[in-house]
């Protein structure tokens, strides 16, 4: 089984030193992981990132391209990555430290991609195990990933569906103070998404969560988020201030049979001070975000020029997470 966080002992086996009461405690940390660097090289892949944390009590998304490095860099934070590694921290402990220790692992859940369990194993020794892990399950997370109709499976029968279910349970029933979740929503049919997005949104609202991020609700679960692209992080921070920056308030799409009038209102958006973004995934064809600010002008457009075909609207986050998949910085 390749769950080392859940499994391996503390060194030598020995206890942990109790703190004494009148020892006063450190302060909460701010930040729930952080790190001053973190540089991973793989063959031709380099990536590295300066100053990164993630801020205890959010709900974090991680997104970015294919490829980017979004698992390498919880991979290398979480010791399963080959890196190098100054000053990483997890929950206020030094990264080495918190991973080597089951006192301290024990305030952590992971969901991972590429976890597996021994084709011998039964769902019900793998829960098993969880609870005598951790001591606690929480019923409502058992309830909202229908557990109870796993218990007496195989492993080996389980479908990718029913794996997903498995492992963010093992994640999340025992409500630790930070959870590092790996495209949770991969593999769940619709019910289910929406049982896991309500869990994470009001059920489990008070931990701290690092999720890396494909779909809109992921991405509608999270407060903060990570762009991961081009070898380091473009990008970290609130959700809505991302939004504002890449894809504004404002969408339109705007379709002509006329490429020389095509051209002439694309060179027209380029001198609106409300564009923010702007693109001609066409000849005949204009995308074009912006400011609200930018919604008169294109009112006016479709009033007085014959469309093929045109839409506008209010920008949704799976405008900003689209563009942040491709990769481009701002225009």
């Amino acid at each position: 089984m390749n769950s080392p966080i859940l499994l391996t002992d503390d060194k030598h086996g020995l206890p942990e030193p109790a703190v004494h009461p009148e020892v006063q405690l450190a302060p909460t940390p701010t930040y729930a992981m952080e790190a001053k660097l973190i540089r991973v090289s793989a063959g031709s892949f380099r990536f590295e990132v300066r100053d990164l944390h993630f801020r205890r009590g959010r709900h974090t998304a991680i997104i970015g391209p294919n490829g980017a490095g979004k698992t390498t860099l919880i991979e290398a934070l979480l010791g399963f990555r080959q890196a190098h590694l100054e000053e990483a921290q997890i929950l206020g402990v030094a990264a080495p430290r918190f991973l080597q220790s089951t006192r301290h692992r024990q305030r952590l859940g992971v969901q991972l991609q590429r976890v597996e369990y021994e084709d011998s194993s039964n769902v019900r020794e793998i829960l098993d195990l969880h609870l005598a892990l951790y001591g606690k399950q929480d019923p409502q997370v058992a309830q909202a990933l229908d557990i109870e109709a796993l218990r007496k499976l195989p492993y080996r029968a389980l479908s990718r569906g029913q794996k997903q279910r498995l492992d963010l349970f093992v994640a999340l029933a025992h409500h630790p103070e930070l959870a590092v979740l790996d495209e949770p929503f991969t593999g769940l049919d619709r019910a289910y998404i929406e049982r896991v997005a309500h869990l994470l949104r009001y059920d489990l609202a008070g931990l701290t969560i690092i999720m890396i991020c494909h779909s809109e609700e992921e991405l509608d679960a999270a407060s903060d988020v990570v762009w991961v692209c081009n070898g380091g992080v473009e990008y970290r921070g609130d959700k809505e201030s991302l939004k504002n920056r890449l894809v504004g308030a404002f969408h339109a799409y705007l379709q002509l049979d006329d490429v020389d009038q095509v051209n002439a209102i694309y060179h027209q958006l380029q001198r609106e001070s409300a564009t923010l973004r702007l693109s001609m995934p066409s000849r005949n064809e204009i995308s074009v975000y912006g400011t609200q600010e930018l919604e008169p002008s294109i009112r006016r457009l479709i009033g007085n020029v014959a469309f093929q075909h045109c839409e506008f609207g209010p920008t949704h986050y799976r405008d900003m997470l689209h563009l942040c998949a491709q990769g481009e910085l701002d225009a």
